[in-house]
């Protein structure tokens, strides 16, 4: 028997199904629908409650192999397989993926939506079809790629994370292993999703697979605004640990009447939010790369790629559809994603808990962009401290007016709004409103900010 912690505590949902006793037409939708988004498991035996019962296995196959047989295409259904949970033993049914898109015997065509099944209507079925007759551009081969070209460093850090998720050491060939995860073919040819998943050097073949990350000051994307832009790139695991310490590090810090105040952004939205943009990406496209644009209000996250497939955005919330299935699986593995399928929902929890608005979602044939609206001041600004002897300069008392604002301020912020000065004065500024006592220095080096004492 098998455990599957995560897939039952995350509970029903766009990858998992419950059902205490089968039922025909149910299943038949249940498993058109996983099959036509990205897979997933029935569960046979429990229902919501948690309660297990006897379910005939014998039974079981034989209606699954009537009901595969039924549906147009044919479905493939995985036989039951025995799962242990904490209330009893159940029957599990994994479907996979299909390539093609399944229908009822009568035509109707389901996908799951949250932890039911929604019937697609005629276009959302066409845009289905039109999709899947594409295929899956992570899942090619890149020429020129050489099994040589993925780093053992990052192949060994996700067997180790991998174990730790699943409770289970990997136990075969480390190549078997990239072979399962879709980093190689069998005849060792590399991927698309390999690359970006264990590749040196991703760029090398994906130019436009980097993030380009940059801060504003104000609300607006105006040149005279930027405060800092850069180019990050690599394999999509550093990639985004990268991205994470580079938004921390500019992330605004406020403290009021010596106590901390509530984040800007909520850690788990924001990471959500940055996870989502490079592991559903459409790769496919050339040129822009992923944008994150942090304004004083905001932070902007764009990802080349129209919504997959028949997701809308009236639907995004409780959809699930990877343009990236490899990818998503392989950041599963890794621990970046917590529980398939319950990102988006995680994401508005998580801003709704510190008291703001849920993300806000755009989305083209071309991009989708979520924007996360920063945290409203719940306490009044602490007042500008009086000049302990002499007079500030204009340029202190706009970085003064800053911090007030903002709640700190970084030397590349202050180049920003004194554009004509050199840096070594700037600094030098910020260095002696720290000795009169004005702002205090936190961090040190490109970590370094400065806030009221």
């Amino acid at each position: 028997m098998q455990t599957y912690p995560i897939l039952l505590h995350a509970g029903s949902g766009p990858l998992l199904a419950c059902l205490p006793d089968p039922d025909p037409d149910w299943l038949a939708e249940t498993a058109t629908a996983l099959a036509n988004g990205d897979g997933g498991t029935i569960l046979f035996g429990t229902d919501s409650s948690g309660t297990a019962r006897a379910v005939d296995s014998a039974y079981l196959t034989e209606l699954l192999d009537a009901i595969a047989l039924a549906c147009r295409p044919p479905l493939e259904i995985n036989p039951p397989a025995p799962l242990r949970t904490a209330e009893g033993d159940v029957l599990a049914v994994r479907v996979p993926r299909s390539p093609q898109v399944h229908a009822l015997a009568d035509g109707r065509v389901y996908v799951r939506a949250g932890s039911d099944n929604r019937l697609l209507d005629g276009q959302e079925i066409r845009r289905l079809i039109d999709y899947r007759s594409t295929g899956d551009f992570e899942s090619e081969t890149v020429p020129g790629a050489r099994p040589s070209d993925l780093d053992p460093a990052l192949l060994a850090d996700f067997l180790v994370q991998r174990g730790v998720r699943l409770r289970q050491a990997w136990r075969q060939d480390a190549d078997d292993l990239l072979i399962r995860a879709g980093a190689i073919t069998p005849d060792y040819q590399v991927t698309v999703a390999g690359l970006l998943l264990f590749g040196r050097d991703p760029r090398r073949w994906l130019p436009h697979s980097g993030v380009q990350f940059e801060r504003y000051i104000g609300t607006e994307p105006h040149p005279d605004a930027l405060g800092l832009a850069q180019y990050v790139e690599g394999a999509i695991v550093p990639l985004l640990d990268q991205l994470w310490d580079l938004i921390a590090a500019q992330m605004p810090r406020r403290v009021f009447d010596g106590h901390s105040g509530r984040p800007d952004y909520p850690a788990e939205a924001l990471r959500e939010a940055l996870i989502n943009a490079v592991c559903h990406r459409d790769y496919r496209l050339r040129g822009d790369p992923i944008s994150v644009r942090m304004f004083t209000d905001r932070i902007e996250i764009t990802s080349p790629g129209g919504l997959p497939g028949f997701v809308t955005l009236a639907h995004l919330p409780h959809t699930r559809f990877s343009r990236n299935p490899l990818l998503a699986w392989g950041l599963y593995h890794w621990g970046y994603i917590d529980a398939p399928g319950t990102g988006i929902r995680r994401m508005v929890e998580s801003l709704q808990a510190n008291e703001q608005p849920g993300p806000e979602f755009d989305a083209s044939d071309y991009h989708v962009t979520v924007r996360l609206y920063r945290a409203r001041v719940s306490a009044p600004a602490p007042p500008l401290p009086p000049p302990p002897s002499g007079p500030l300069n204009d340029r202190q008392r706009r970085a003064l007016e800053h911090v007030q604002r903002h709640g700190s301020i970084t030397l590349h912020e202050y180049r920003a709004l004194c554009r004509s000065y050199a840096p070594a004065l700037l600094q030098s500024d910020l260095t002696e409103m720290v000795r009169q006592g004005r702002l205090r220095k936190v961090g040190a080096r490109a970590n370094t900010y400065y806030m009221l004492p």
